[in-house]
């Protein structure tokens, strides 16, 4: 979820300025091409809404995609049959220690 959220992202700050410069116009009001604070705070803000659209959209994909691909869960049927048998305790040595403990 997240690495696709991230791999949007990344796709939204390559493309999103030019998509932005192509498709919406700058506010109008005034002067622009003498101060250009107005239409540089207004393009970040545009790219940085992009940005985060397209991690959203990114990261339910991904939720999407993984919940799709999980592994599914054994149900009792696919289990193996359990061992009607109790297994034989561990043999105890000198001193009440296992062969295997150190």
């Amino acid at each position: 979820m997240l690495g696709l959220g991230v791999v949007f992202e990344v796709l939204a700050t390559l493309i999103a300025p030019s998509v932005l410069g192509w498709y919406f116009t700058p506010p109008q009001g005034g002067v622009v091409m003498m101060k250009g604070d107005d239409a540089v705070r207004w393009g970040m803000n545009r790219l940085i809404q992009t940005q985060t659209l397209a991690f959203a959209i990114g990261a339910v994909l991904g939720l999407v995609i993984a919940l799709r691909w999980r592994p599914k869960t054994a149900t009792s049927g696919e289990l193996p049959p359990a061992s009607k048998t109790p297994t034989p305790p561990a043999p105890v040595g000198p001193g009440g220690r296992t062969p295997t403990s150190v």
